[in-house]
């Protein structure tokens, strides 16, 4: 029978570690692949970000490249018979040029590859006199009108992206504008981004990466072909490219496959930039999933085995009711009962272990409480206090009857609980060694500690809102970027009073503040997601982004974060005025001016309102370039402009078609308020003050041609510039410096 019941004890055992072992299999898998999806979906919305940055990044450049290409200074640095001081324009323009867009280089080439001008004309290694027909932007700019290549440049060691396009003149192609991007500098934009990336190009060599060493490894192995063609081009030091070893591993989370490389896993996206032929990997490592997966499976087999332990302790119980002693010997604490008597009637094994009581103590039965004291103060538990006084004390409390809780520090450093409760019987005690529970508590508020220090250092502000929008935690940049005062700064902060200060300074602009705290508690108790950009009054913009924080799928709050991104508007903005504005009047260049005009067309057409057109051409300006210099040519041109934006409206646009060719167009005027204010233009062109630079006197006239838009006839834009070029050419013919 006692064979039987081991055999059945044993196999209890069996399947129950058998249970553990699965249920922590179990626990990693779910918790590895459910932290493998989040990592997919954080890696596929990165990547889109990345991919739509670079190329938006790049197609500026080329743009910027392709409205260089049309500037007449540089056609002028091209002439075969040019004089110097065209070069030493366009050198400057360049050199402009590049700072606005902050590039590592602009550069201007003959037909023949030689390098005419360069933004860097006036540095060591500049690229004024060098030949780069080798290179095959150079070629492709040449035969095909535009060019792209990536290379590390032969005299910065840069590796750079150059964009090119041919310049012609008269339809004859007569050199080629280069910009090269060091690409270090995009590279910025991944500053703020986690995990790891690279780029690789058509022949899988990577050129650009976060990690050092994966630059200038091939994926495979490069053809004789490409080698070659690297070495001809000198694209890169061929002898440096390396093959990375990559290939796809046989563990999986789940659908999701994983990447091998360097002897590393990671979970990798990929996307193509087809036109640019290159290939963006982004990659995070799957060693933080599997110490995750493991954790979660070492602390659920735990809270199962604890589980299993607690339904055998009851089990026990059950089995065993009627016999107290066994359940008070199996707690983890110490327990005592003493009488009102306080005599010591119960006592386990764990108050000799806890207080370090000798067994000697319990030779002549359970001791009194005062014989406990007594031995306490004489080994000196209590301290040097006088040990008869101390338990006299102690007594004196005892008979109050009052229940009791606190602490005490033992002489060997053990740090112990000790509860007293009083029943009609006398009093029950317990005592608990906390010590490492003391330990952790302290190591959790270090940790704590750390943590906020690290918040309160971040540059970004944050803060924790609960359920009841309380704010209850918020860091040091939270306040200064919204520049609010100190006396706001409170362990707990409502919501509706930072809202309400906000609304009362116009942080939201005009209206009733409760208004606008009304509906902005509002939509904060719906506990949705947001992101969104908002300008304060002093200027700088910030980027609020709000998640909400779940609790059993329930939310409890939100976690908000603030970021400064007035630079990067700044940035945006300079790039959108460079790509829209001819650089010499600060007018609308042609094709922006044209975009305006196609959509005040569309306007005009919905609402019936006049539209009508202006087109001027300066008088015999090429007798001015001629006799005064491109120089006088320019100041004209930006007197023109300047004289141009006083007398004209603030719904008139006004562009430069080239030249010294402009056009306006007026809204919501007719035929009659066209001719009179083409008329005061010319009027006041006529009357523009100019001298020479050897104080000879500059006369500038303006022929202008007016056309109305014709919205029965259904018009089209050609239409009206057609109609307005007819009536500038009656205006010339018929002696110029009039209005037709």
């Amino acid at each position: 029978m006692k064979h039987k019941s081991q055999i059945i004890t044993g196999l209890s055992f069996l399947l129950a570690a058998i249970f553990l072992i699965g249920l922590g299999w179990f626990a990693a898998r779910e918790t590895g692949e459910t932290a493998a999806r989040e990592i997919d979906q954080n890696l596929n919305h990165r990547i889109t970000l990345y991919k739509d940055f670079l190329q938006r990044e790049l197609n500026q450049v080329d743009y910027i490249a392709a409205i260089l290409a049309q500037n007449p200074q540089l056609i002028a640095a091209l002439q075969p018979n040019g004089a110097p001081s065209y070069v030493d324009v366009a050198n400057n323009l360049l050199k402009t040029a590049n700072q606005k867009l902050e590039t590592a280089t602009v550069f201007l080439m003959d037909r023949n590859g030689r390098t005419v001008a360069a933004s860097n004309f006036d540095q060591e290694h500049s690229f004024v006199g060098k030949n780069y027909s080798f290179r095959p932007y150079f070629k492709d700019a040449l035969e095909k009108g535009t060019g792209r290549f990536l290379a590390v440049g032969i005299t910065s060691y840069q590796l750079g992206y150059y964009v090119a396009h041919a310049i012609k003149n008269g339809g004859e192609t007569v050199g080629v504008i280069v910009i090269k991007i060091d690409l270090r500098h995009i590279q910025q934009f991944t500053k703020d981004m986690d995990g790891d990336y690279f780029i690789a190009d058509g022949r899988n060599i990577i050129f650009l990466s976060s990690n050092k060493t994966f630059e200038l490894k091939s994926l495979s192995t490069i053809s004789a072909n490409d080698r070659r063609y690297i070495s001809r081009t000198r694209q890169y030091p061929i002898h440096k490219i390396e093959t990375l070893e990559n290939h796809v591993s046989d563990t999986k989370y789940g659908s999701l496959n994983t990447y091998r490389i360097n002897y590393n896993e990671y979970f990798v996206k990929k996307v193509s930039l087809d036109e640019l032929n290159w290939t963006v990997w982004l990659f995070s490592p799957t060693a933080p999933i599997q110490n995750q997966a493991l954790s979660s499976a070492i602390g659920i087999t735990l809270i199962g085995l604890m589980v299993m332990i607690a339904f055998y302790l009851l089990y026990k119980r059950r089995k065993d009711s009627e016999r107290f002693q066994t359940i008070v010997d199996n707690l983890p604490s110490g327990v005592t009962f003493f009488d009102n008597n306080l005599q010591m009637l119960i006592c386990n094994e764990m108050v000799k272990k806890v207080l370090d009581f000798p067994d000697t103590l319990f030779h002549g039965g359970l001791p009194s409480l005062r014989t406990l004291l007594h031995f306490n103060a004489q080994r000196g538990e209590y301290g040097e206090n006088n040990p008869d006084l101390v338990i006299a004390e102690q007594i004196e409390k005892a008979k109050k009857r009052i229940d009791h809780v606190f602490e005490r520090k033992r002489p060997d450093g053990t740090i112990l609980e000790i509860r007293g409760v009083w029943v009609d019987q006398g009093l029950i005690t317990t005592y608990t060694d906390i010590t490492d529970r003391k330990k952790a508590e302290e190591e959790a508020m270090r940790t704590s500690g750390y943590l906020r220090a690290l918040l309160h250092n971040m540059d970004q502000g944050v803060t924790v809102t609960d359920e009841n929008l309380n704010i209850v935690f918020w860091n040091n940049a939270f306040f200064d970027l919204l520049k609010l005062p100190d006396h706001l700064k409170k362990p707990v902060m409502k919501y509706e009073d930072l809202i309400r200060y906000n609304a009362i300074r116009g942080e939201y602009g005009p209206g009733d503040p409760e208004q606008h705290v009304k509906l902005r508690v509002q939509a904060s108790l719906k506990f949705e997601p947001h992101k969104f950009e908002r300008t304060r009054p002093d200027g700088h913009t910030l980027q609020v982004t709000g998640k909400p924080l779940h609790i059993d799928g329930e939310p409890f709050g939100f976690i908000s974060t603030y970021v400064d991104i007035t630079e990067h508007k700044r940035m945006a903005t300079r790039l959108r005025k460079l790509a829209n504005t001819d650089p010499l009047t600060e007018l609308s260049n042609r094709r922006h001016f044209t975009t305006l005009l196609e959509r005040e067309i569309k306007r005009s057409r919905r609402n019936g309102n006049p539209l009508s057109l202006l087109l001027l051409d300066l008088d015999h300006f090429k007798t001015v370039n001629d006799r005064f210099g491109h120089n006088c040519g320019d100041m004209a041109l930006k007197a023109f402009a300047d004289t141009s934006r006083d007398i004209l409206r603030d719904i008139d646009v006004i562009g430069r078609l080239g030249g010294e060719e402009f056009c306006i167009f007026l809204p919501d005027t007719d035929r009659e308020g066209a001719y009179i204010l083409a008329e005061r233009m010319r009027q006041g062109i006529e009357n523009i003050d100019l001298v020479s630079e050897k104080n000879e006197p500059i006369k500038l006239t303006v022929s202008i041609g007016v056309a109305m838009l014709d919205n029965v006839m259904g018009d089209r834009i050609e239409d009206i510039l057609q109609r307005a070029d007819k009536a500038l050419y009656r205006a010339k013919h018929e002696g110029r410096n009039r209005v037709c």
